[in-house]
């Protein structure tokens, strides 16, 4: 996903409404998806991420790229043969 702004839950809600839930999410979520990951993989956490984010500086007016690699949870998570 590419979202273009940031507001409060968005992603989580747009996802809830095509039936992609994000795993662990309470609010937006499923509940027996939820209870899989927390018994299967000992997860109690909401399983988003963002790879990296881009913006503007306010006042230096140039490109911020952020970038951030997975957590192990989501790299074990990837690996699992169901």
């Amino acid at each position: 996903m590419k979202p273009k702004t940031g507001r409060k839950h968005q992603i989580r809600r747009h996802m809830k409404h095509i039936s992609h839930h994000i795993l662990g999410d309470t609010k937006y979520g499923r509940g027996e998806h939820n209870k899989l990951i927390r018994e299967k993989f000992d997860c109690n956490r909401l399983l988003l991420h963002a790879s990296s984010l881009e913006f503007y500086h306010p006042y230096k007016k140039e490109m911020i790229v952020l970038e951030a690699s997975f957590e192990e949870i989501f790299k074990t998570i990837f690996k699992y043969n169901y």
